[in-house]
């Protein structure tokens, strides 16, 4: 493990030497970290940027290294919050320390050149990018907060957290094949009574909408106020409890059950120590006895442990497909596929959002044995994997 991080090691700020020559407001694509490296990332800073005060920053990891696309989501937040954001175009899915190198000049170079608050960096990421901003955080020991999307952590067992101190936020869509390991996570860290919160909408495996992003560091910016992190005025509490109070009541009248649960879950858990909720806990109390949250808490439970069946099922035969490539029967994949179109067209939406998943975590397990940057593969295989994804590809486009 060669990940640094000496800036945060140092315990101080320092000072920055070159942040005044950047555009305020505007993504600026793509800034050189030396002239001896071709390392390069994107940057926004806030319009409310001032570069003689230390600034919050949020490294953003995108999983294909595109430092625009990862920047552009959380730009509501950094302009609410003053953030400086940083996303890399090097790092992506692929070896660990590769990406613990690129993220080391990184930092170095973001913490030489602005004024940065060192208890006050934040890391987010989408997808294999999820699981690289949660590990740095895990073994540095030195992240304010995560915000972590559509995936958990990596499975390498010293990655994942469990005594660290850091806040994690989670989001991701239900109908992203990386649901119900969202769901496995948030109940894994409940276990450690570790700070976290997980937040859904209505969504596929891809980065959120900005606003998902503002409520995930609606709450880390809270969670940093608790633990000392950050001031907060009253005015500043009570604006952001009303956001997030609006964004419960705006789930309800959509009859979003879940979400509707889940915020105002989200809204007592998080704000309940500077107000009186009783209001909060009747209505929560009276939304979990309404006859078609517990039809859908019960179909969700369901689809669920069916969930992780099919996931074993498929995982198995793929792994034995891609030993034997010569064996591949793609009639079987065929057959599966149409059962989860099946599904698709389901009464249940839970059942129908299953079936989503299902397809693209087959795709998704296809075409990440398809990365050279993630897999070293033998002639054979390397054919079984292209011909996978094709024919995965084609089927989706065709039934999709």
């Amino acid at each position: 493990m060669k990940l640094k991080v000496s800036v945060f090691l140092l315990g101080f700020i320092v000072l920055g030497n070159a942040q005044d020559t950047f555009e305020i407001g505007k993504i600026i694509d793509s800034i050189k970290i030396s002239e001896s490296t071709k390392e390069t990332f994107a940057l926004y800073l806030p319009q409310s940027f001032n570069h003689t005060q230390p600034s919050s920053v949020v490294y953003i990891f995108d999983p294909a290294a595109r430092g625009k696309v990862g920047i552009k989501p959380f730009i509501k937040a950094s302009e609410r919050y003053n953030y400086i954001l940083v996303c890399s175009n090097n790092t992506r899915n692929g070896p660990y320390e590769r990406n613990f190198d690129i993220t080391d000049r990184l930092f170095d170079f973001t913490f030489s050149n602005f004024q940065i608050r060192e208890n006050q960096v934040f890391l987010a990421g989408f997808s294999g990018g999820s699981r690289l901003a949660s590990t740095i955080a895990v073994l540095t020991n030195k992240i304010a907060g995560v915000v972590a999307c559509g995936a958990g952590f990596s499975s390498n067992p010293n990655h994942v957290p469990s005594t660290q101190k850091f806040s994690y936020a989670a989001i991701c869509g239900n109908e992203d094949m990386n649901y119900v390991e969202m769901i496995k996570t948030k109940r894994y860290l409940q276990n450690f009574n570790f700070t976290q919160t997980l937040i859904t909408y209505n969504g596929n495996h891809s980065w959120p909408h900005e606003e998902e992003i503002l409520k995930a560091f609606d709450w880390l910016e809270i969670q940093a106020y608790k633990k000392g992190k950050k001031t907060k005025t009253d005015e500043q509490i009570y604006k952001s409890y009303q956001s997030n109070y609006a964004v419960a009541v705006e789930a309800e009248k959509n009859e979003r059950r879940l979400q509707t649960i889940e915020n105002y879950q989200r809204l007592l858990d998080t704000y309940q120590s500077f107000y009186d909720l009783d209001s909060i806990k009747t209505k929560l109390k009276n939304l979990k006895k309404d006859k078609l949250y517990i039809k859908t808490i019960n179909s969700l439970s369901k689809v669920l442990e069916e969930e992780i069946k099919q996931t074993d099922k498929f995982n198995l035969r793929f792994s034995e497909d891609y030993k034997n490539p010569k064996k591949v029967n793609f009639s079987w994949w065929e057959r599966e596929l149409g059962k989860l179109r099946k599904l698709e067209n389901s009464k249940d939406s839970e059942i129908q959002k299953m079936g989503m998943r299902m397809r693209y975590k087959i795709f998704a397990r296809a075409y990440e044995k398809s990365s050279p940057n993630l897999n070293q593969v033998n002639r054979l295989e390397n054919n079984f994997v292209i011909q996978s994804v094709r024919w995965f590809i084609q089927n989706l486009i065709k039934n999709g």
